[in-house]
């Protein structure tokens, strides 16, 4: 993250009243709460004295950066004062320090952390910088000193009020950090077993026999699917840990996993479990400080070594045999739920699969499934189809009631039924943020019902996918396309009879609604970015409705997309040159941040802009 994005004028002071190291920092603190960026000034005030036990943060010159990653940050800032007079810091020079920049960092973002302290410590170097800060009149001054860019006197209120974000509490922040660090090797893990399970799938299916070939191309083919079911485990624990501990953590969390798989059949839960506790263990370990002239040594020896021993030590003589016990006996459940209990299961998960349509509740269902493919694949069977039944059920409504919708709603169903036919839930977004109350139940009940269906003909999948495209890995077809027309039937039918008659204004009817992106280069008012961990649905879907947004607005707007297919419509310093600000959307890190370094950023995920597109286009009025 660009240290502009973190610097507001509420945390910049000029006239530091403070006399004493404590009292600075405390003043400092007491900023950063005041603007909402710690849950705990206490604890975070705690964690910033820890850092100077390690060692002081005063520098020559002045210049002090007293900083600390912490569990009491809600959002990342840094906080800026001057003191006219001086204070007694404890630099090494003996000099008196007049100029703080206090960083905080949530914990566990290392790469956010030391890109951040790496800036700060660019400007200060600066010929002529820090006399310059210290001579400005105004926080508007020194922000724009701070940060390139010319303020107004609007400047601080350019993002829109709906996103400022309530503090989350300790134990909120933790569960939202885990399931971060859960997508990120699910992220990873995907492409392993959506392979591996149709390259298998494909030669039993043209083998014409029920089990894997054993010689020919079929069984060669069959080996390559073999393998990606085999690695898949390997790369969830790996990139968990990674996520965790950066690039020290990957070879614990792999061999871990691999050994917890391969020898105690923990399965995809030991590879979960494992990828964890490899992440912390090397987290703990990176947090020990190495001798000088061994800290080069860390991340590419120490690290994964001790790392590795200690994971796999746990796996081997502490947690393989508990974690396979117990998917021994959640397998058994599953098989047992084969019969009366698949009603139960299947209303359970087909609920989920629908409700947030990709969100964190699907991707809890979708994954319980997916991982466990080439074990149980008649999870997937139902799944699969309550996967696809939200767009398919919204597109069926705007084609069985088309009075019921507005213009631009039937245009979205046509690409809501091609996005269920490939599996993507995304494609039903649009209608759920526009009418919720509504929308909302149709797509569960008809997620539940579809799911219900598939489990009631025995449907087995054999790809971690959903939608018809993966029809030609699926052994009981018929019950597979009577449980997606069945739950798309349901959503259809229930929306209809919710929703009323709408009534456009003949005008707007009579419009063209084309919108898209400029595709030409310094042609654009404003420049978003979107970007999500698949680089598929979200992604597209952000751009589009700001797209959308701009159009109604008359605004000209230039989007890159940075999905599976790389950056499309790239943003050039002619964009850049013109445009006001530029909004990211994203629920991953943008490629090449640093382009927009001299631009307002409004920073939202990509859910806040398919929800919300048309309030972040508008906050170029508060800019």
């Amino acid at each position: 993250m660009d240290i502009t994005n973190l610097i507001k004028p509420d945390t910049i002071c000029l006239d530091l009243k403070s006399q004493t190291k404590d009292e600075v920092l405390k003043e400092l603190v007491g900023m950063l709460d005041a603007a909402g960026k710690l849950v705990s000034k206490d604890q975070f005030l705690a964690d910033v004295w820890k850092r100077e036990e390690i060692g002081n943060t005063g520098f020559d010159e002045g210049i002090a950066i007293p900083h600390a990653k912490s569990d009491a940050v809600v959002q990342p800032a840094v906080a800026v004062g001057i003191s006219r007079k001086g204070i007694d810091y404890g630099a090494d020079d003996g000099e008196l320090s007049d100029v703080f920049f206090m960083l905080a960092s949530p914990n566990g973002d290392d790469h956010h952390h030391i890109e951040v302290l790496a800036q700060i410590s660019t400007k200060i170097i600066e010929d002529g910088f820090v006399d310059q800060l210290k001579a400005v009149a105004t926080v508007e001054e020194a922000l724009e000193l701070l940060t390139g860019i010319q303020q107004t006197s609007n400047d601080s209120v350019f993002t829109p009020p709906e996103f400022v974000s309530e503090p989350l509490s300790p134990w909120a922040q933790k569960l939202s950090r885990m399931k971060e660090h859960l997508l990120f090797g699910t992220s990873h893990m995907i492409p392993f077993i959506v392979a591996g399970g149709v390259l298998l799938s494909l030669s039993v299916m043209l083998s014409g026999h029920g089990g894997v070939p054993e010689e020919g191309v079929l069984a060669d083919i069959a080996e390559m699917g073999i393998a990606g079911l085999t690695l898949f485990t390997a790369v969830l624990g790996g990139y968990i840990a990674y996520s965790i501990a950066d690039k020290p953590g990957l070879a614990p969390g792999m061999i871990g996993a691999w050994i917890a798989v391969g020898h105690y059949n923990t399965g995809f839960l030991g590879a979960i479990v494992v990828g964890f506790f490899a992440g912390f263990v090397v987290w703990l370990l990176k947090k020990i400080q190495l001798p000088d002239s061994m800290s080069s040594l860390g991340s590419i020896f120490i690290y994964p070594l001790v790392g590795t021993f200690v994971t796999c030590g746990a796996v081997m003589w502490v947690i393989g045999s508990p974690i396979a016990t117990a998917m021994t006996v959640m397998n058994d459940v599953l098989t047992g739920m084969a019969g009366s209990g698949k009603i139960m299961l299947g209303t359970v998960l087909g609920a989920m699969t629908a409700f947030d349509m990709g969100g964190p509740i699907n991707k809890v269902a979708t994954l319980f499934a997916q991982t466990q493919v080439n074990t149980q694949p008649w999870l997937m069977g139902g799944v699969g189809i309550a996967i696809c039944t939200p767009p398919l059920g919204m597109a069926l409504a705007t084609f069985l009631s088309p009075s019921k919708f507005k213009r631009d709603e039937r245009e979205a169903g046509k690409a809501a039924g091609i996005m269920g036919m490939i599996g993507i839930s995304e494609g039903a977004i649009p209608f759920a943020a526009g009418d919720p109350a509504r929308v909302l139940p149709a797509i569960v009940a008809g997620g539940i019902v579809g799911n219900v269906v598939g489990f009631i003909f025995h449907v087995i999948n054999h790809a971690p996918w959903g939608g018809w495209i993966v029809l030609p890995v699926v052994d009981g077809k018929i019950g597979y396309v009577i449980g997606t027309i069945a739950g798309s039937l349901t959503t259809a039918l229930i929306v209809i009879a919710l929703k009323k008659t709408v009534t456009e204004d003949e005008s707007l009817v009579g419009q063209s609604q084309a919108y898209s992106s400029v595709k030409g280069e310094g042609e654009a008012d404003i420049l978003a970015v979107t970007s999500c961990p698949s680089g598929v649905a979200h992604t597209f879907l952000a751009a589009k409705s700001l797209e959308k947004a701009a159009c109604a607005l008359g605004i000209k707007i230039k989007v890159e997309t940075q999905g599976a297919n790389g950056i499309i419509n790239r943003i050039t310093a002619a964009d850049i040159a013109r445009a006001k600000f530029v909004i990211f959307a994203h629920d991953v890190a943008i490629k090449e941040p640093e382009r927009f370094k001299k631009m307002r950023v409004i920073d939202v995920s990509t859910k806040d802009a398919m929800i919300n597109a048309s309030a972040l286009i508008q906050a170029r009025r508060s800019i």
